[in-house]
């Protein structure tokens, strides 16, 4: 389970009993409190803690609060705090003058003490949010430099497969010539999936997939996907199987959830020897049906399995037959389940098996 780390809000005051009543106010919220007497003491503790958010008092001995807020904001590593000013002084310039440094609000005081628990909310809130953009830009960007990165060596290999047949051509037998196109055949099928599955994500990102949901028997969709497996499956010695009775009925999104199915089970044939077993269940749990996709396949160490859904960290492995994967099968599974209102998770044994669990909303009968 994750758990939600508390915000840091450092108070900045040289007055004790307005650290108190601060204090008093502010355990309302579930955060954690930092104090600081002036502006030196809030520089090293900033240094320290690198709160959430900063409450700071403008007149104080050794270093003001103007001083402080201006070192912070010509500091890379805190210039992002929010800074809201609190102060006796309510004269338009001395505001102004804050804002100008980069504060975020500026409170006076005597302060009512339900609009700072009203701001101070309205600034964390902003501060969390910020920082979610900013991981998900990140994260993002890292996977298109892995994307691009992937793509360029890709069609570098087919570019030097060509030149060396262009050049070559005079000295290269038949049978030679033949598996350098067979490599360039391979090669380029695999780039092909890499980019329908990059546009399928980047689709899903940008709202062009359309989510429609409707009535539908899990059961159906597991005869579907396997009868189309199954040649796959044949060419590998796997016994495919399925199992799920008429009434388990989900409410999703047809085409996403076949896509969700199709992929798991061509996971579970690529890592799955010959001779193996893979079966396809459903159970109900009450508000959702549980799909579970389990093979006696090579297994997955732990370690991995943390990085199967980031998309940032994209792990494409090959299979037991030398098959390859754009590595982004299971980031799409991940997206499309979120948008059907469900969860996916992977349970693996090394060199025993894996699972690979989703859940969509049950169909109910309206009463």
């Amino acid at each position: 389970m994750e758990t939600t780390k508390k915000p840091i809000i450092l108070i900045v005051d040289d007055v004790p009993k307005n650290i108190q009543v601060l204090g008093t106010l502010l355990a309302k919220f579930n955060c954690e409190l930092a104090v600081a007497m002036n502006g030196q003491q809030a520089l090293d503790t900033v240094a320290k803690i690198h709160p959430d958010l900063i409450l700071l008092d403008v007149m104080m001995p050794v270093m003001d609060g103007h001083e402080t807020c201006q070192r912070l904001k010509s500091n890379p590593e805190t210039k992002d705090i929010p800074v809201i000013f609190l102060s006796a002084k309510t004269e338009s310039e001395d505001i102004v003058k804050g804002f100008e440094l980069g504060a975020v609000d500026y409170v006076t005081k005597p302060f009512i003490g339900s609009e700072l628990l009203a701001r101070v909310k309205t600034h964390l809130s902003l501060k969390k949010a910020q920082q979610i953009v900013e991981e998900e830009v990140n994260t993002k960007n890292k996977f298109f430099s892995i994307m691009s990165h992937d793509l360029r060596g890709a069609f570098g290999i087919i570019m030097s497969f060509v030149e060396l047949i262009q050049v070559n051509r005079e000295y290269l037998t038949q049978d030679e010539i033949d598996e350098l196109l067979n490599d360039i055949a391979k090669t380029s099928k695999n780039t092909l999936g890499l980019l329908e599955d990059l546009l399928k994500w980047a689709r899903s990102q940008t709202g062009a997939i359309k989510f429609n949901p409707e009535k539908i028997a899990i059961k159906d969709l597991f005869t579907e996907v396997c009868q189309k497996q199954k040649d796959i499956a044949q060419a590998k010695d796997i016994q495919l199987s399925s199992s799920a009775t008429e009434d388990k009925v989900i409410v999703g999104d047809s085409n996403m959830v076949l896509l969700i199915i199709r992929n798991l089970i061509a996971n579970a044939i690529k890592f799955t020897n010959k001779g193996g077993k893979i079966t396809v269940s459903a159970e109900d749990t009450g508000d959702f049906i549980r799909t579970e996709v389990t093979d006696t396949g090579v297994g997955i160490r732990p370690e991995t399995i943390s990085k199967l859904f980031c998309i940032d960290s994209k792990v494409s492995t090959t299979g037991t037959d030398n098959e390859q994967g754009s590595g982004l099968g299971l980031v799409l599974c991940k997206e499309f389940v979120k948008v059907n209102g469900g969860k996916i998770g992977v349970e693996s044994t090394l060199g025993e098996g894996t699972t690979v669990w989703f859940t969509i909303p049950k169909y109910k009968e309206e009463e």
